[in-house]
């Protein structure tokens, strides 16, 4: 497996474990939304929007060529990473 192979699957498992934890939270507001505040819904919305964002990056990395790809993943990082401390603001917050 080379480096770029690695790093996506890598990636991926970040990716499907923040899925997970939408899905989670998504679970656990059903049927309690009209008792969240509207703040908390746009805040899943937007948990939701970057978690999108992020499996397109990854998608591009993936399907780049082999000397583009490090230029890529430094972009996927920044969503990652934003992702990452919008889920830890959610939690803090609710």
């Amino acid at each position: 497996m080379n480096k770029k192979d690695a790093y996506i699957e890598k990636a991926q498992a970040k990716i499907e474990e923040y899925a997970c934890k939408l899905d989670e939270l998504k679970a656990k507001t059903k049927g309690e939304i009209a008792g969240l505040k509207i703040d908390a819904q746009e805040q899943l919305d937007k948990l939701e929007a970057k978690l999108d964002a992020a499996k397109l990056r990854l998608a591009e990395l993936a399907d780049s060529a082999e000397d583009k790809w490090e230029d890529l993943s430094g972009r996927f990082e920044v969503l990652a990473d934003d992702l990452g401390s919008s889920f830890k603001k959610f939690f803090e917050k609710h």
